[in-house]
């Protein structure tokens, strides 16, 4: 006697797939323009544009109020300006604080030299009296604070007095003739001290 085969078919299964279609997803939405997160170390701001591989940090002047634990986002406007665009901000509607925009790949920040001293030696002391050689105007007598006594820097004569500046970061530099801002100074130098 022959065995018949039985067959069993399945019942059949219908996946649905959602979304299938000519639609694109949405995408996120972002600040119109290119955007940098910005950070400060060593008493410098550096600037990082947003996004996948982005390009090394470059400078940027510190945005107002920045400080050492706060992280801004500065944003391009179609004017070509920046400002600082806050949280959640998706249009230029809500920037409100105009700001520096970073500079370019290579260049530092240029900040005016605050806290100058002349550095002159007498014998074997020097002392420091505060303020720029030429801060005061011809023929006027600017009336500067007693000076006081520090040790010599490096290379001083008698014949040849130093310029000291402090750096926002509080070290001191050496300042070569005619220099105005932080981008012609480069030796490090100890601060005037008693």
């Amino acid at each position: 006697m022959a065995f018949r085969r039985r067959t069993r078919f399945a019942t059949p299964v219908i996946v649905v797939i959602a979304g299938c279609g000519s639609k694109e997803p949405p995408k996120d939405k972002r600040f119109p323009g290119v955007t940098w997160n910005v950070q400060m170390v060593d008493m410098k701001c550096r600037a990082r544009e947003q996004g996948p591989n982005p390009p090394p940090p470059v400078a940027i002047e510190c945005p107002p109020g920045m400080s050492g634990s706060t992280v801004f986002v500065v944003g391009k406007l179609a004017s070509g300006a920046c400002a600082i665009v806050p949280p959640a901000c998706l249009d230029e509607s809500c920037v409100k604080i105009k700001t520096a925009c970073p500079l370019p790949l290579g260049e530092e920040v240029k900040q005016k030299l605050a806290n100058v001293w002349l550095i002159e030696k007498r014998g074997e002391r020097c002392h420091a009296e505060e303020g720029d050689e030429d801060e005061c105007p011809p023929g006027v007598d600017c009336n500067p604070p007693q000076p006081r006594f520090v040790k010599c820097p490096p290379g001083i004569t008698e014949e040849m007095p130093v310029r000291v500046a402090e750096l926002p970061d509080a070290t001191c530099v050496i300042v070569p003739s005619g220099c105005k801002d932080t981008s012609c100074v480069k030796e490090k130098t100890d601060c005037p001290t008693q």
